[in-house]
């Protein structure tokens, strides 16, 4: 697995070759089960994860319903951000969807190797940027689109999303109702 992670580094660093292995020696392997947590909403997190098979769902709890931010599909990074910065409860759940198996680095290993490499802070930094436009761009679609348009610019981008994530977690995620995501994918394929 630790394979999966040197080529992406190798693929989206600058870091020098020897730097890479430093840091891919320093994550531990951890599979997770259907339906096991990464981490709970409340809990502190201590690792910063890379997801080399298997799907993820980021979501909240409010008031009983279950609110899916995004997931995270292989060859991506998972944490709970906010959490590993200020060592504060996760305001998010990541619970697997499918088995899966990460990559995991410990908090603390993470800042001494971030503290003593800058191209790997470099590198973090630029992964920190990646996942704040994913999100400023997810808050945009919320603003400018209706959900027929969310759905459309979903299934243009990510159409084995479809075939993989159950429907529920999709609809959530786009802001509609399971009735509604159910109504627009019949319309896409009349």
């Amino acid at each position: 697995m630790k394979e999966r992670l040197l080529k992406y580094l190798s693929d989206f660093s600058t870091l020098p070759d020897n730097d890479k292995l430093i840091l891919v020696d320093s994550f531990q392997e951890k599979e997770l089960s259907k339906n096991d947590f990464l981490i709970k909403q409340g809990d502190i997190s201590k690792d910063f994860s890379f997801v080399c098979e298997g799907i993820l769902r980021i979501y909240r709890e409010v008031d009983g319903e279950e609110i899916t931010l995004q997931f995270v599909f292989p060859m991506s990074f998972a944490a709970s951000l906010s959490s590993l910065a200020f060592n504060m409860p996760s305001q998010w759940n990541m619970r697997a969807i499918t088995k899966s198996k990460l990559l995991c680095i410990d908090r603390d290993i993470h800042h001494e190797i971030m503290s003593k490499y800058a191209n790997a802070l470099n590198t973090y930094e630029s992964q920190i940027l990646k996942a704040f436009s994913n999100l400023e761009n997810r808050l945009l679609s919320f603003l400018h689109l209706n959900a027929e348009q969310r759905f459309q610019k979903l299934f243009s981008e990510q159409p084995q999303i479809f075939n993989i994530v159950p429907l529920k977690y999709i609809a959530s995620s786009l802001g509609i109702t399971a009735e509604t995501l159910s109504r627009l994918r019949k319309k896409q394929f009349m």
